[in-house]
């Protein structure tokens, strides 16, 4: 069976060679030293525009010496070519995600805060200093305060839940109760903890918020009937009273 440092090693080897690839690194589990035997590899490179989908298609090609891939979804965007894959010869968890990106893309989706807890790079090779590193930067509290009004009458917003509940329609209801209720105190409760990384929904929640603050929130999805929306939406105006107090105290002073 293939293991993931043959692999990185194999993408290495193909790639660092070529002029018109100037970076390759590894997001994830890799770069926050996460790793276990349940990750997946995220690739990045960074190539001229003109070679990106050529770039990614040639390294699906490539991988298929070292095995059959027996699964593979390609997602083709303006700054970003990307392809998730796996190898029939590899652990079923270890998917590969192989994003190319413009070498004209924005420098800021390649700098990183120091020490982050969600997002940081393990550089395979840097030719044009396209990985670059800073320290906290201030957090934008206006922004801070704009996100959390908008999510915090989301929440208030209930009865966009209720009336499915009335209609007898549980569907509507669920999908109403995770827009409007859940997903909304998830937002918030970055705010408070991960505050620069808020849009992160539940990506790797457990790893980024206090043990007990994941339990308040797993409360909220382990629904399964109507009467299970009914008490979650209690329960939310409660944390949301909670989450309001500890807003207030963090950033409204």
């Amino acid at each position: 069976m293939i293991q993931r440092e043959e692999i990185i090693d194999f993408l290495k080897i193909y790639s660092k060679d070529k002029e018109y690839v100037y970076a390759m690194w590894l997001e994830g589990a890799d770069g926050i030293n996460k790793v276990d035997e349940y990750s997946d590899i995220d690739f990045w490179f960074d190539v001229d525009k003109d070679k990106m989908t050529t770039f990614l298609y040639d390294c699906i090609e490539k991988l298929q010496e070292l095995g059959k891939i027996d699964s593979r979804v390609d997602d083709i965007r303006e700054e970003i070519a990307q392809s998730n894959i796996h190898l029939q010869n590899t652990s079923e968890y270890l998917t590969l995600d192989i994003c190319v990106q413009s070498h004209n893309r924005d420098r800021s989706a390649t700098c990183y805060i120091k020490n982050d807890i969600a997002e940081l790079p393990l550089v395979i090779f840097d030719k044009n200093n396209v990985i670059t590193f800073k320290e906290n930067d201030e957090l934008d509290i206006d922004l801070i305060k704009k996100v959390f009004e908008n999510n915090k009458y989301r929440i208030k917003q209930k009865s966009r839940v209720q009336k499915y509940i009335k209609r007898n329609q549980y569907l509507e209801a669920y999908m109403k109760y995770i827009e409007n209720i859940a997903n909304p105190l998830v937002v918030i409760s970055r705010l408070i903890y991960t505050p620069r990384h808020y849009d992160y929904k539940l990506c790797h929640i457990s790893n980024h918020l206090p043990k007990d603050e994941v339990d308040k929130l797993e409360v909220l999805f382990k629904v399964s009937n109507f009467n299970d929306i009914e008490k979650n939406l209690d329960i939310a105006d409660s944390l949301l009273n909670e989450y309001e107090e500890l807003i207030n105290k963090k950033y409204m002073n």
